[in-house]
């Protein structure tokens, strides 16, 4: 009888370690997607590296890459944003850590998951594939890769769909999102074509006018959205968006200037 209880006992913490085990993978499984290791990281005790699985402590991180911007602790910031699901922080990271290191598919690799979760479609493919070009063994890119497709095609899908809606029931709530997706798809020209009708039906649609200065952005047409910006903040001069993208934009035209 004692055998029988003993046995059941260690019957249940198996089960218990099981269930354990599963939610732990179930937590971590999101993570995967990124790229981790880093190589050559700079001598820095073992708290404030970034490490695999864990929600960094990005105050810390950004104190590091602030003292020494190396390539590895701009790409582990830039893992912390991603991780806390703030991927637009960890754009401009990236993008430093590619200047620094042209051949770096872990860099490439991870730009490519930031647009993806930024819905940002087109970048997210042109980033994966050129993780690809630089290391064709790169599973991890070639995966994000494909993702990246499906969630485009999705999107086309939806502009086809779109497409086929009569003129008559475009509103404006209807061509934001629709401007949206050809946006999503690095249509930006299109997503301007579209988003101006919203403001022949809402002269002060605000949502229409930041929008419209955000594909002028990523353009690289920095003046033409500076005055888009700026036109959207007479309308609505508490606006915080509009002030955030203004600031972007003169910060975006002080980097040309120098």
């Amino acid at each position: 009888m004692e055998n029988n209880k003993d046995t059941n006992s260690i019957q249940q913490k198996q089960k218990r370690m099981v269930r354990f085990a599963f939610i732990a993978i179930l937590i971590l499984a999101p993570l995967v997607y990124l790229f981790y290791k880093t190589r050559n990281i700079d001598a820095v005790p073992v708290t404030q590296q970034a490490q695999p699985g864990v929600v960094n402590n990005i105050a810390q991180l950004e104190k590091l890459a602030t003292e020494n911007p190396s390539f590895d602790n701009l790409v582990n910031l830039s893992m912390a944003y991603i991780n806390n699901k703030r991927p637009g922080k960890s754009i401009d990271h990236l993008k430093r850590a590619i200047e620094m290191k042209p051949t770096s598919a872990i860099a490439y690799n991870n730009l490519g998951v930031a647009y993806i979760m930024l819905e940002q479609y087109q970048n997210g493919i042109d980033a994966c594939t050129k993780a690809i070009e630089l290391d064709g063994t790169f599973q991890l890119a070639k995966n994000n890769l494909k993702w990246c497709l499906d969630e485009k095609a999705k999107v086309v899908a939806k502009i086809d769909e779109q497409s086929k809606v009569t003129k008559d029931k475009q509103d404006a709530k209807f061509l934001i999102d629709f401007g949206l997706n050809y946006f999503k798809i690095g249509d930006y020209s299109k997503s301007i074509e579209i988003w101006n009708n919203v403001l022949t039906i809402e002269p002060k649609n605000v949502m229409a006018f930041n929008s419209i200065g955000t594909a002028f952005m990523m353009k690289n047409q920095v003046d033409d959205a500076l005055s888009v910006f700026e036109q959207c903040l007479a309308i609505d001069p508490n606006n915080q968006q509009t002030k955030n993208n203004i600031n972007w934009a003169k910060g975006e035209k002080a980097k040309t200037v120098k």
